[in-house]
């Protein structure tokens, strides 16, 4: 499940929340730019 920031209010919602509104919008503030939560995994490359 993909997850979405607010960047005004900085609450954290999933797509299902953004798919019951029309537009793409915070469904608690109704600022119109959100980014995408990064991820909790850490990638280990190991240098040649």
């Amino acid at each position: 499940m993909v997850k979405y920031i607010c960047l005004r209010c900085g609450r954290e919602f999933d797509e299902s929340q953004l798919a019951v509104m029309m537009t793409v919008r915070c469904p608690y503030c109704g600022y119109r730019v959100i980014a995408k939560a990064r991820g909790g995994e850490v990638k280990v490359i190991r240098a040649v």
